[in-house]
């Protein structure tokens, strides 16, 4: 009966000893799960964290790079409508430069048909005669100092036209001579009107009159370009 219960004994402290060590296993691994739990809880704010950092710095970068396009595009617009602008202003000067073209080479048109109306030089040998001077000196230069000055600008293709007629009308106002003046009945001096060159004055006013009409007609065709480009609408300051 002793023995019994001694064995009984022997197989309680085993069981004993047993339970506690499951019971320290147990706390263990209570304890390394809690660790663990925590280290996850621990990586799963960092990676929140970082996510939300990026997801910031995406968004501002986004602000920057919308409000970077925006400004290119407002500096467009604003020098698209600068250089309309002076588009604009050249046209309003372009067309005033061609208006005085016109203007100038009609008058010398007309001059032209003054000078043919006038007296011309009646048949016969002699090379210089007063009506000749007349009819030379009637084609004027009206205008042609200002337009020198434009030429500079606007006058392109135009230019050499305009250099040679006016070299034309110099020629041919230049083609003259004074007469000497001749001793009077009582010993007094008569001066004598100038002469101009008879030859050539009908031939030479039909260039003048065709050269005239030739940059009369540009010019008319550069008005109409320039009240095109003005009736053009202003680019739009608005995005």
């Amino acid at each position: 009966m002793v023995s019994v219960f001694q064995d009984a004994l022997s197989v309680l402290d085993h069981w004993q000893t047993l339970a506690a060590g499951l019971l320290a296993l147990v706390a263990g691994g209570i304890t390394v799960y809690g660790t663990l739990a925590a280290a996850n809880r621990q990586v799963k704010a960092a990676n929140e964290a970082a996510d939300r950092q990026i997801k910031a710095a995406a968004a501002a970068a986004d602000r920057q790079v919308a409000s970077a396009q925006e400004q290119t595009q407002a500096a467009q617009r604003q020098t698209a409508v600068t250089r309309e602008i002076e588009s604009r202003r050249i046209a309003r000067e372009g067309y005033a430069f061609h208006a005085m073209l016109k203007a100038a080479m009609e008058a010398v048109i007309d001059d032209v048909e003054a000078a043919r109306n006038l007296p011309f030089p009646a048949t016969g040998d002699q090379p210089n005669s007063p009506e000749a001077y007349a009819v030379r000196q009637r084609i004027k230069r009206a205008g042609f100092g200002e337009l020198r000055d434009g030429f500079l600008r606007f006058g392109g293709t135009l230019t050499a036209q305009f250099l040679q007629l006016d070299k034309e009308i110099e020629d041919f106002a230049g083609q003259w001579a004074r007469r000497i003046p001749r001793t009077g009945t009582y010993g007094d001096f008569i001066v004598m009107p100038p002469e101009g060159s008879n030859a050539g004055l009908l031939a030479q006013l039909d260039r003048i009159e065709q050269q005239a009409i030739a940059l009369r007609d540009k010019a008319a065709g550069g008005m109409k370009l320039c009240r095109d480009e003005l009736a053009n609408e202003l680019i739009n300051l608005e995005p």
